[in-house]
């Protein structure tokens, strides 16, 4: 009998110890879980769109992007459970995701399968020794023996290098989670002969949305920003890897600390046809810091991607030369970089020989993000967690998904419909733009053509405009037609490609197959 007494008082120490553990995973600012959320609760949706209460609508979504940062980023052991709690060490939940070089492969080969190891085939590399080592970054960046620039991972997508303010340009990779890995492999997506035989007959790319009542999540896409973290870089305020990169002066791969300093999630839900997009950067990307240290001192942080002392610098120019050509010099005028591309020179103003951008956020973080964040840093703070560092910029999400994007012909665009629902969905916000990753788009006043899908005409209507992720991406296409007299592929009018730009930009011909047309 007190044997069993026993056994009942330990019964109930356990399961209050229990209890607490899961108070304690419970007591944060929104549910933490290892599992992806399928989307933003549809009746809470229809409840506060039918009030008018988009204010808390867009807080919900952000609560989700957090929600599915956190998932993303959960420990899991060496079987790939996920561990008790989100503070607890083990692998990240999206290093056990696809890469984009291992789906859509340079000479057009079919992926391995899921949960495969990594492996160089199809890269275009001799070596690809360095490729195998387990949850080591890879950035295929630089040419390819072939010529082919395979990842495009060492610039910024349709637009140049972002170099911080150490000089060093910022890496960039883009992951899968199955469900969209499975859409593209049984559809044979992954290269342009396989997109060929899919379209011939109409069909357009629809990866799977998810599925609220049981619980399963659909198309999931990542995208990293990494800085090369230095001596001067106080590393335990990053999450942080190792990466290999490729010098470009000697094309040899180097292996380099990194430091995330952006990140997107895009993501297919039962709600969002157009997807849910939500961006996150880290804290020191454009704000200074002052830090107390262990010895009591005071450091003003200096920020990553931005010189708070250059007033003058001009903002968020490509001064690469787009591959071409960029020069520093000094004139009777002061520091210029003379940036040459395409036969034309233009001078920038520079605060010093060091190639690095001056970047500038354009559209403020609204107070409704803002509120969100406060709450999540002050948790991650609390538990002495590297979170504290980061923040959301905001989601955007589509109001409505059945509606048709807004017309954009010379003779019957209208703005704003034509810039704020280029998507479709009735997005509910019109730009969203990462200062890490879409910094050349962030111009400003411009005119209304620049922002308007497929324009090719020039609008009179001046408005203020960067971009936005459902806009940009409502843009991709699909391959349905090959010239074999002009070599040129065709791609699908909008949407057809469902928002991913992998399809159109990453696909490559089957090396094994002739093309369409060839002898």
């Amino acid at each position: 009998m007190r044997y069993l007494l026993l056994l009942g008082i330990l019964g109930l120490v356990m399961f209050a110890c229990n209890q607490a553990a899961t108070t304690s995973e419970v007591n944060t600012p929104i549910q933490f879980s290892p599992n992806i959320p399928v989307d933003v609760d549809p009746a809470l949706q229809q409840k506060l769109k039918a009030s008018g209460d988009i204010y808390h609508l867009n807080q919900a979504f952000n609560e989700f992007g957090w929600q599915a940062f956190v998932a993303i980023f959960w420990p899991r052991d060496e079987q790939g459970k996920p561990m008790p709690t989100f503070n607890d060490p083990g692998q990240a939940t999206w290093l056990g995701w696809k890469e984009v070089f291992q789906v859509y492969r340079a000479d057009g080969s079919a992926p391995t399968p899921w949960g495969s190891e990594r492996t160089g085939q199809g890269t275009g590399l001799s070596d690809t020794s360095f490729i195998r080592e387990k949850n080591v970054r890879v950035f295929l960046s630089n040419r390819t023996p072939t010529g082919r620039n395979v990842a495009n991972e060492d610039e910024q997508a349709f637009a140049g290098k972002l170099f911080d303010q150490n000089g060093n340009l910022v890496y960039y990779e883009v992951l899968m989670n199955q469900a969209e890995f499975d859409y593209v492999v049984q559809n044979q997506l992954y290269n342009i002969n396989g997109q060929l035989a899919f379209s011939k007959n109409g069909a357009i790319a629809n990866f799977p949305k998810g599925d609220y009542a049981a619980q399963q999540v659909g198309a999931v896409e990542i995208k990293f920003a990494w800085k090369i973290l230095t001596d001067t870089d106080l590393k335990e305020r990053y999450y942080h890897t190792s990466g290999w990169v490729q010098d470009e002066t000697t094309q040899k791969f180097v292996k380099k600390d990194l430091g995330m300093i952006g990140f997107h999630i895009s993501q297919k839900t039962p709600t969002g046809s157009q997807w849910v997009w939500s961006t996150f950067e880290h804290i020191d990307n454009l704000d200074q810091h002052l830090i107390t240290g262990k010895d009591g001192k005071e450091t003003l942080l200096h920020p990553t991607l931005t010189d708070p002392d250059c007033e003058i610098c001009p903002v968020n120019v490509d001064a690469s030369g787009g591959g071409n050509s960029s020069v520093y010099s000094q004139t009777p005028h002061g520091n210029v970089w003379t940036v040459t591309n395409g036969g034309s020179s233009t001078q920038y103003y520079a605060s010093s020989p060091t190639l690095k951008t001056q970047a500038k956020r354009m559209v403020d973080i609204p107070l409704r993000v803002r509120q969100v964040n406060e709450r999540m840093q002050a948790y991650f703070k609390s538990q002495n967690s590297v979170w504290q560092y980061y923040q959301i910029i905001d989601t955007q999400y589509p109001l409505d998904q059945n509606v048709a994007p807004a017309p954009n012909g010379p003779n019957n665009y209208q703005v704003p419909e034509s810039v704020v629902n280029k998507p479709g969905g009735r997005p509910n916000i019109a730009l969203l733009t990462n200062i890490s990753m879409e910094t050349f788009f962030q111009k400003g006043n411009e005119t209304a053509d620049n922002l308007i899908e497929n324009a090719n005409y020039t609008s009179p209507i001046n408005i203020f405009g960067t971009e936005s992720c459902m806009g940009c991406h409502s843009s991709a296409g699909i391959a349905v037609s090959y010239d074999p007299t002009q070599k040129t592929v065709t791609y699908g009018t909008q949407l057809s490609g469902d928002f991913s730009w992998l399809l159109q930009t990453k696909a490559q011909w089957d090396a094994k197959l002739p093309k369409p047309g060839s002898n």
